[in-house]
């Protein structure tokens, strides 16, 4: 198990609360040095490629704190993805830079076929401003934490 800040760990508490989700993985990547040439390697798979093609890269001081959620496929899974699909384009309308997007892996590869088993969502957090240390984004993960909790409570959405 990793061991994440108290406020990531709080965050993954609260989404793991919402029925269907099974699995979550994040990271921090320094977004600084990336840039469109850079996309197509496979390390890199997993950065949100749309965002930054448009931006032609990351900016200075950003980092995106990352995570993945692994559902069970079930309908009530579906619709977390979907409270969440809301939630996070409220975020994005208030300002958050925070987008959500489906990620899956090919079909096939040499281990056999994947079609069916590697669909994972990728909430996508991009904060800039980071210069001495991941404050900054320990303060927006706390405050989508508590906005999300708020969200949850407010619109009764159904917990395991």
């Amino acid at each position: 198990m990793n061991h994440y800040p108290n406020e990531i760990e709080d965050f993954h508490s609260t989404l793991l609360k919402l029925k269907g989700i099974v699995g979550i993985e994040s990271g921090v990547d320094n977004l600084e040095p990336i840039d469109s040439a850079m996309l197509g390697f496979p390390p890199f798979a997993h950065l949100p490629h749309g965002a930054l093609l448009r931006t032609q890269g990351g900016h200075k001081n950003e980092v995106l704190i990352q995570v993945e959620l692994e559902t069970d496929y079930s309908p009530e899974s579906l619709q977390s993805i979907e409270f969440l699909a809301w939630f996070v384009r409220d975020c994005a309308r208030g300002g958050t830079a925070i987008q959500l997007r489906p990620f899956a892996l090919p079909p096939d590869s040499p281990q056999g076929r994947q079609l069916g088993t590697s669909l994972r969502y990728h909430l996508d957090l991009f904060v800039a401003g980071i210069e001495e240390s991941l404050q900054p984004a320990y303060e927006t993960i706390i405050e989508l934490t508590r906005s999300l909790e708020m969200a949850i409570r407010l619109y009764e959405i159904p917990l395991k």
